[in-house]
Formats: C-alpha cells, sequence, structure tokens
C-alpha cells in the first residue's frame, strides 16, 4: 500500500511538471513575438511620421507654386491688355503709313503731268528774274524737305510699329513659358503628393494589421498564462493529496503495528485455536485497514473542486474584457488615410470639408456601417470600452459620456485619424499630444 502511494504521487510530479514546462516556453515565446510587432509598428510609425512630413513639404511647395502661377496670370492678362492698345496704335500708324504713301504718290504724278521739275538747275533757268529764280529754289528746297521728311517719318512709324510688336510677342513667350514651367513642376509636385498619401495609407494598412497581429499574439499569451495558472493550481491540489495521502499512509501504519502487538499479546495467552482465531480477526482488520485508505479518492474529487473553484474565482477577478471586434479595423483606416489633407469645415460631411462627426460618419458609410451624425449620439453606436483596449477601427471620443465634443478613429497603439478644428485639415494624432477619454467598439 505504501509503494502503491508513493509511486501515485511520483507519476503526479513527473505529469504536472512536463505539463507547466511547455507553457512556460510558450510564454517566453510569445513575449519575444510581441516585442517584435511592437518594433515593427515603431518602425512603420516612423516612416509615416516621414511621410507626413515629406507631405507637408510638398503642401507648401504647391501653394508657393500657386501663387507664382496666380502672378504670371496677372501679368499675363495686363499684357494681353496691352497688346490690344499696341494692336490699335499699330493700327493707327498703318493709317498714317498710307497716307503719306498716297501723298508721297501723288506729288509724283503731279510731278509727271504737270512737267514740274524737281531739279534746281531748271528753276534757276527758267526764271524769269533773280526774285523768281530765289523762291524756285526755296520752293523747291521746301518740297524736297518736306518728302524727305515724310520717308523718314514713314520708315521710323514702319520700324516702330516692328518693334512694339516683337516686344509684345516676345513678353507673351516668356510668360508662356514660365506657366509651362510652373503647370510642370505643379504636375510632378501633385503626382509625387499622391504617390506619398498612397504610400501613408498602405503604411497604415500595414500598422493596422501588424496592431492586430499584436492583439491576437496578446490574446494567445493570456491564455497560455490562464492554462499555466490551472496547471499550477491542480499542482498545488496534487501536492496537498500528496500530504493526505502521506498521513493516512503513516496512519496507516501505525494501526497496521498495534494491531500487530495486540495479537501477539493475544496469542500467548490463548490456546491454538483461539490464536488462529483472533490471527483470522487480525487478517480482517489489516482488510479493515486496507479499506480505510479509499478516502483518497473523494479526496481526488474535492481537489477537481477546488481546482474549478480557483478557476472560477481568477475568472471574477479579472476585468470584463472588451467585446471582440465585429468590424473590419484595417479596411477603415485605410478608408480614412485616403482623405489626410481635406480642410476641416464645421458641419461637413463629404471630400470637399469634413467636421469630426461628418468624418466618422462618412469614412464608416464607405465601409457598410451607418453612423449617426453629430459626436454625442456617435457614442452609443457600441460598447464602451478604454482607450488602452482600442484597437483600428474602434471610435474614440473626448469628454463625459453623454456631452462628448470630439470624436476620431483609432489606428492603434495609441494613435488615431481625425478632423481637428478650423483650419486644420485630416491628420494623424496621437494620445501623448490630445488623449481621448473613452472608446467605443462599433457593433
Amino acid at each position: 500500500m505504501k509503494k502503491r502511494i508513493l509511486s501515485f504521487l511520483l507519476v503526479s510530479s513527473i505529469v504536472l511538471t512536463s505539463a507547466a514546462a511547455p507553457t512556460l516556453v510558450f510564454a517566453s515565446d510569445f513575449d519575444n513575438k510581441i516585442e517584435e510587432k511592437n518594433q515593427e509598428i515603431s518602425d512603420l510609425q516612423n516612416q509615416q511620421a516621414s511621410i507626413q512630413s515629406q507631405v507637408a513639404a510638398l503642401e507648401s511647395d504647391v501653394a508657393a507654386i500657386n501663387e507664382k502661377a496666380q502672378t504670371l496670370l496677372q501679368q499675363q492678362g495686363d499684357l494681353r491688355a496691352d497688346s490690344e492698345k499696341l494692336k490699335q496704335e499699330i493700327a493707327d500708324l498703318k493709317v498714317r503709313i498710307e497716307k503719306r504713301e498716297e501723298a508721297i504718290q501723288k506729288q509724283a504724278r503731279d510731278v509727271q503731268v504737270n512737267g514740274q521739275s524737281t531739279n534746281f538747275i531748271d528753276a534757276v533757268l527758267e526764271a524769269d528774274s533773280l526774285t523768281d529764280a530765289i523762291g524756285r529754289v526755296q520752293a523747291m528746297t521746301t518740297i524736297v524737305n518736306a518728302n524727305k521728311d515724310l520717308v523718314d517719318q514713314q520708315k521710323a512709324d514702319q520700324e516702330a510699329v516692328e518693334a512694339k510688336k516683337a516686344e509684345n510677342d516676345d513678353k507673351l513667350a516668356e510668360i508662356a513659358a514660365n506657366q509651362f514651367e510652373l503647370e510642370t513642376q505643379l504636375g510632378d509636385l501633385q503626382a509625387k503628393q499622391a504617390d506619398l498619401n498612397v504610400l501613408q495609407a498602405e503604411l497604415a494598412v500595414q500598422q493596422a494589421s501588424k496592431e492586430d497581429e499584436k492583439a491576437d499574439l496578446e490574446k494567445q499569451k493570456e491564455e497560455y498564462e490562464a492554462e499555466q495558472a490551472r496547471i499550477a493550481a491542480e499542482e498545488a491540489a496534487a501536492a496537498a493529496a500528496r500530504e493526505q495521502a502521506a498521513q493516512e499512509a503513516a496512519a496507516q501504519e501505525a494501526a497496521s503495528s498495534e494491531s500487530s502487538t495486540s495479537n501477539s499479546t493475544t496469542s500467548s495467552s490463548t490456546t491454538n485455536s483461539s490464536t488462529t482465531t483472533d490471527t483470522t480477526q487480525g487478517s480482517s482488520s489489516q482488510g479493515g485497514g486496507s479499506t480505510n485508505t479509499t478516502p483518497s479518492t473523494p479526496a481526488n474529487n474535492n481537489n477537481s473542486n477546488n481546482n474549478q473553484g480557483s478557476n472560477n474565482s481568477g475568472n471574477g477577478a479579472s476585468n470584463t474584457p472588451a467585446p471582440a471586434q465585429t468590424v473590419n479595423g484595417s479596411a477603415i483606416v485605410a478608408e480614412a488615410m485616403k482623405y489626410i489633407g481635406t480642410p476641416y469645415v464645421w458641419g461637413g460631411t463629404t471630400p470637399d470639408g469634413f467636421d469630426c462627426s461628418g468624418f466618422t460618419q462618412y469614412v464608416f458609410a464607405k465601409v457598410g456601417i451607418s453612423l449617426p451624425r453629430v459626436t454625442y449620439a456617435q457614442e452609443f453606436s457600441g460598447t464602451v470600452i478604454s482607450i488602452n483596449e482600442a484597437k483600428a477601427g474602434d471610435l474614440l471620443f473626448w469628454g463625459s459620456r453623454g456631452s462628448t465634443h470630439h470624436v476620431a478613429i483609432a489606428m492603434g497603439n495609441g494613435q488615431y485619424i481625425h478632423a481637428p478644428t478650423p483650419g486644420q485639415s485630416v491628420s494623424v494624432s496621437s494620445y501623448s499630444y490630445y488623449s481621448p477619454d473613452f472608446a467605443v467598439r462599433v457593433n
């Protein structure tokens, strides 16, 4: 009997030890994996921060280019107005040129038709007197000078028209070239900005995925730790059972020794027949002693009940766990990231401009989930949880329940995306900058 009890105790110890060892190894493995996820999440956050800085710089460059483009457009408008004036000046010059041309041609015809000479010698020889000769020379001089002035003015006007036209064309060409260059730069910057926004959205999706993986690992770790606690409780119960069995074995051994001493005394004072009878009774007592060891079975039942009680007590002491997420948090965050940079507009519910609750309502509607319009009504769209339990896709609120004044979409790991305040745009922020008061898991 004693050997059987010792064997039972040894086997129990071996079984419990072999069951507990893998649990400790698994818990350590989970810690390492969770730390790896934390590092991956941190790397993704750093990449997103870097991209956000690049996006902000690009937005500044785009604004500067838009400002230059507006200036060029203004200059272009002014030049077009100057061009219209120049066209009128050119038209007036052409009219004057045509009139001068007509006068020159008329004078030439008069000379040919009337035989008028433009030669100074002929004019002097044909004069009737010295006075007439002097008059003829003066008249000829006047005509020649007039003709020369007409020709010079004609030439100057033509050159002025060509110069003004060329100057205007050069300015228009320069502005067109500058405008084209700015448009090209703007196109390149907008393309880079779009690529960065896509990359940022992809990183946000990856981060949300890593957050989910981390949450799964933490859940598995909790399950293993609970199993370890259960095994420890069973080991404690087995130890109590071993102690009780050892006490019963000692008591049984003492009873057997006392029975043997009594039988020996009786045997020496009676006949052989009586001795045989006493010996038989002694054997029966020993059989009874063997029967007395059977209460160890109820003791095991009590241990089982104790283990159940220990497990129930452990569950009662733990906080009520947050409900399982029934929405696709990664999809919600990915959709929200599409609207980074959208301006805050009070009462806004479209990508032209959002307020905080209009933003959350619009994003959730895009993934097939209907939310109320205003912040305090959205509080009642699910189950209230702590902000530390919030996962990607949960809602975060600021203010007292029933009278909140701001709402955002959780991204996990203490980050969220929201439409902040007038003058700002949709962006990513963190608990360390502006911490919410509670969270709601939409269901």
